[in-house]
């Protein structure tokens, strides 16, 4: 029984505001240790969520913050931080965000 109009909310590591899931970049942890960007946001595993914004996506991108997040160390590859930081100082919304790492290969 699913409730009709539910949509799922999700807290940023950096602001700690609440929002809607699918406004919010995820991170997940793939190959034991190594963070990427969740373009679809369905990936296994726990998944930390930040906000689309150029503070909140600096801040949160460090590398102590999202192993607290995500409960294991992790390691931050520059390609993912750099991609993510390019696109924060641009507009445009998570479509952007999803397709910029799709063309640089910072997505799953």
């Amino acid at each position: 029984m699913s409730r009709v109009g539910h949509t799922p909310l999700r807290r940023c590591l950096a602001c700690r505001s609440r929002r809607r899931k699918g406004e919010l970049v995820r991170l997940v942890c793939v190959e034991g240790r190594r963070v990427v960007v969740d373009i679809d946001q369905r990936m296994p595993g726990r998944g930390a969520y930040l906000c689309n914004d150029e503070g909140c996506l600096r801040r949160g991108l460090d590398v102590k913050v999202i192993s607290h997040a995500l409960k294991k160390r992790v390691v931050m590859h520059g390609d993912v931080r750099k991609s993510i930081e390019s696109i924060s100082q641009g507009e445009g919304g998570g479509r952007r965000i999803a397709s910029a790492l799709a063309s640089s290969g910072g997505g799953a």
